[in-house]
Formats: structure tokens, sequence, C-alpha cells
């Protein structure tokens, strides 16, 4: 088999995302995929716990909702000669990267309907054999900008 990446048929239809911060943030949310050529749809629900270097308060909350903007940069990007993505391929670990920054209860003050975002990576799989480049749009407790990364894990929602 040769190696090398190659682009899946699965995109990302939207996700969402609530994390908590205290030096370190933990992230819990959903990513809602499609397949292109099947119509087949995967919800992927994720944990993850991330350090990393910021600016602001050293606490702090974040959320999205599945009607804020968010989308994809890319499909799902595989690994030649690793495991295929799809359902049989969950539950895995792997790690999530991402930076953010938000106007937290400035921009609410304001009469922002989002007052932050981010942009994430996915890494599926200890040996990642895929990965979700991301983007989205939500809301902020506080103002900051941050960037970090660490493990994550990754199962199926029964929809």
């Amino acid at each position: 088999m040769t190696s090398g990446l190659y682009g899946t048929p699965w995109s990302l239809i939207t996700s969402e995302e609530t994390s908590y911060s205290a030096l370190a943030s933990v992230l819990m949310g959903k990513l809602y995929l499609v397949n292109e050529h099947t119509d087949e749809k995967l919800t992927i629900a994720y944990r993850a716990v991330v350090v990393g270097q910021g600016k602001g308060l050293p606490v702090g909350a974040n959320w999205s909702k599945t009607s804020d903007p968010s989308g994809d940069v890319d499909n799902v990007i595989g690994v030649r000669g690793r495991r295929t993505f799809g359902w049989p391929a969950f539950p895995c670990y792997g790690y999530m990267l991402g930076m953010g920054a938000s106007l937290g209860v400035v921009g609410s003050i304001m009469g922002m309907d989002v007052t932050g975002g981010g942009l994430s990576i996915a890494f599926f799989g200890g040996l990642p054999f895929a990965a979700l480049k991301l983007w989205g749009l939500g809301r902020g407790a506080l103002p900051g900008i941050g960037i970090g990364g660490g493990p994550a894990s990754f199962s199926l929602v029964d929809d």
C-alpha cells in the first residue's frame, strides 16, 4: 500500500461544544458529519483535556450550539494504510489542537450574538488515521485568547 494522505467523503455539517478553564481546559462537544457519497450521518461525541498558553483570566467558560456558525476547512483527511474513517473506527482516542479568542461579556454588552470563535484540528487515533480541521463561533464568559492541545476521546452517539 502506498502511504500518504487522502480526502474522504466525510464533511462537517455542524458542531457544538462546551469548555471550562482553570489553568487547563476541559472540552465536551459533538461533531455532526455526513458522507457526501451515501448521505450516511455520524455524530461523534468528544471529550478532551487541553493545556496551552493564553492571555486573559486563568478561569473561563465557552459554549456553542449547533445553530451557531461552524464548518470544516476541508473534508476529513485519511492516512493511507491505516484504519478507514467511518463508524467502525469508533470509539477511539486521539488529540485536539486549537486556538480561540473571546470578547466575553464585553461582546455581550456591545449586543453581539456570538462573542468568540476558534480553529481546531481533531486527530482520530493514538497514531492518527484521520484528521478534521474545523472552525466555529460561539460565546465566552470572559475575554481572552489562547492556543493549546491535549488528549481526547471520541465515541459515536446514536441518533
